[in-house]
């Protein structure tokens, strides 16, 4: 396969056919409104659902000959670009990139053009929320947001500050004021606060039982996972499951 060669000559067909591809500052307008959580402007870009001729104009670039799969490789090249462009813009790079894995899953199992044009358009417009919440929190410094993403990643072990400002290269008392003067809370306090946050999660969709909980997220007992989950929910395990089971989504 002489690539050269190929590329020559879809480029001397383009040109002869006064063919492009999507102008690059239309492309910009419309990630950089993802990135600033413009959702009023992004909705300007949706998909028209109705339609199974999405992704057919030159402008986007013919990846498939097959309608459908050149739909699919379209979606995946969306996502992987908003992936990266939010993550570059401050929101958490695990849960960046954990949200398009989970949307290429979904997207891979629909059979249709309209199907896949429709959750592209709340893909979207999920990772513009996303940021547009984002935005309306406290700006932090980098070694702020590179201490969070760590806590992020090893929510199930038992995290130590000093562990954080080793794999961070700083002097663990500088990253303890730091993280303090920005957040407003102690290091070991956002992690407990991380931990009951996504321990919620577990006790709404799973049917892990309150001690595998609290031994999945480094509690040093099931006593001391309970005190700490009342302290920031104001309900026991067993009352915040039986609340909110029902009500979590499938």
């Amino acid at each position: 396969m002489n690539i050269n060669n190929d590329l020559n000559r879809e480029i001397f067909y383009r040109r002869e056919e006064q063919k492009c591809h999507l102008e690059y500052n239309l492309e910009y307008q419309f990630y950089n409104a993802v990135a600033l959580g413009d959702t009023e402007k992004v909705s300007q870009y949706f998909m028209d659902t109705e339609s199974n001729d999405i992704y057919t104009e030159d402008k986007y670039g013919k990846l498939s000959d097959d309608t459908l799969q050149n739909t699919r490789y379209h979606f995946v090249v969306a996502v992987a670009l908003i992936t990266r462009i939010c993550a570059e813009h401050g929101l958490n790079r695990e849960e960046a990139y954990t949200l398009s894995d989970l949307f290429i899953h979904k997207m891979d199992s629909m059979k249709n053009i309209s199907d896949i044009s429709t959750l592209h358009n709340e893909m979207v417009m999920y990772f513009t929320q996303r940021m547009k919440k984002l935005k309306k929190k406290q700006v932090y410094s980098i070694h702020v947001i590179k201490a969070m993403e760590y806590i992020y990643v090893h929510l199930h072990e038992k995290i130590r500050v000093s562990e954080i400002a080793e794999k961070l290269s700083l002097n663990r008392s500088y990253l303890s004021s730091l993280f303090s003067k920005e957040t407003g809370m102690s290091i070991n306090q956002y992690i407990i606060v991380e931990k009951i946050k996504s321990a919620s999660h577990m006790l709404t969709s799973s049917e892990m039982t309150y001690s595998e909980i609290a031994e999945y997220y480094g509690f040093s007992s099931q006593s001391h996972f309970v005190n700490c989950f009342k302290k920031e929910t104001g309900y026991t395990p067993m009352n915040y499951r039986k609340t909110f089971y029902q009500k979590s989504e499938t």
